[in-house]
């Protein structure tokens, strides 16, 4: 029943993204430290990623005694989720099955499921995400195979989903979004 359900939300989350497109429109101190970074998650210029600036909070779970996540820059690869459960450990996917990632903007809809740490919005199995993807022209995508990147507002929603409910809010998932502005150099 549990399964049926998160695979309803699910279905509901992603067709809520296609719909957004189509109309174009805790205890914090148990998480690793982030990484010190500066407003722009990264750079600009002929061989840098896009320019990237997020509206500050970039997002955390709230209200949840055990499930635990916040949102990191990764300078090369826009951004990670750390999530853990706090009753089956403290480093990163601890007692987490998994971490969604959608971006919904201008004719965008991309969406990314991670279920192992690190839980990279493009996917990546090394410590600091990797790189953004690019296609054979070496232009910014939004994922392997994607669309490039283009200039405008996305807002971005991350979904954290743990092996146990949380013991103060009953649910096994929390989510948040956020918007970030992206300037593309292409």
């Amino acid at each position: 029943m549990i399964l049926r359900l998160r695979h309803l939300f699910g279905l509901a989350l992603c067709g809520l993204a296609l719909v957004l497109a189509a109309c174009g429109g805790a205890a914090e101190s148990a998480l690793p430290p982030p990484a010190a970074t500066t407003a722009v998650v990264a750079g600009g210029g002929d061989d840098s990623p896009p320019d990237v600036d997020n509206d500050a909070p970039a997002g955390e779970c709230e209200n949840t005694a055990n499930i635990l996540s916040r949102v990191d820059r990764a300078p090369a690869a826009l951004l990670r989720a750390v999530a853990l459960d706090n009753r089956v450990g403290n480093d990163d996917g601890d007692g987490i099955l998994g971490v969604r990632f959608a971006i919904i903007g201008d004719n965008l809809a991309y969406t990314k499921v991670e279920e192992d740490a690190p839980f990279c919005i493009f996917g990546s199995n090394e410590a600091d995400c990797g790189t953004w993807p690019r296609d054979e022209q070496g232009q910014y995508t939004w994922g392997a195979g994607g669309p490039v990147v283009q200039t405008g507002h996305y807002d971005v929603f991350v979904e954290v989903f743990a092996t146990q409910p949380d013991s103060a809010t009953g649910s096994d998932s929390c989510d948040w979004n956020f918007g970030i502005e992206v300037t593309s150099g292409q």
